[in-house]
């Protein structure tokens, strides 16, 4: 990239922001975000046994994205519980009450997420379903830690 003259008239003088985004590290959006691990992620069961179902995308997608929360979730949480593992500083309640109404705004949004499963008729899900045996939501891991640590 071509160099950009200071807009103050000073030569050569960079500050700490411009040096990091010339810096060879720096963080470029497609790879702070991993998104070819993330984009990369989601294989269609049926293409590999039979012919792509093309609704098995979203099913994907959706609760694969349920996971993505589940984990912020879990993140919240874990820093309220260690916010009450000793005794709590009233300016530290102001930021747990602020992390589990984070947690209630992302409740929201996985209730929201359902509708785009309905998206998907009765006969299309079964153009998938049979390859999908035993796997179940059920079976999330990170949604049996949230239970846990909600003393559910």
């Amino acid at each position: 990239a071509p160099a950009v003259a200071p807009l103050d008239g000073t030569e050569g003088a960079m500050s700490g922001v411009e040096r990091r985004y010339k810096s060879d590290d720096a963080a470029y959006y497609h790879e702070y975000l991993q998104l070819d691990k993330v984009l990369d992620a989601q294989k269609l069961r049926s293409a590999e046994v039979a012919k792509p179902a093309h609704d098995e995308m979203i099913f994907i997608i959706v609760h694969q994205t349920y996971e993505l929360w589940f984990k912020e979730i879990l993140h919240e949480l874990n820093a309220v519980i260690r916010t009450f593992a000793d005794y709590a500083l009233e300016s530290e309640l102001n930021a747990a009450v602020l992390r589990l109404e984070r947690v209630i705004e992302i409740f929201k949004v996985l209730v929201q997420q359902i509708s785009l499963v309905e998206t998907i008729t009765p006969l299309d899900f079964l153009d998938f379903r049979d390859y999908l045996i035993p796997a179940s939501g059920f079976q999330s891991m990170q949604f049996r830690l949230i239970e846990t640590k909600l003393g559910l």
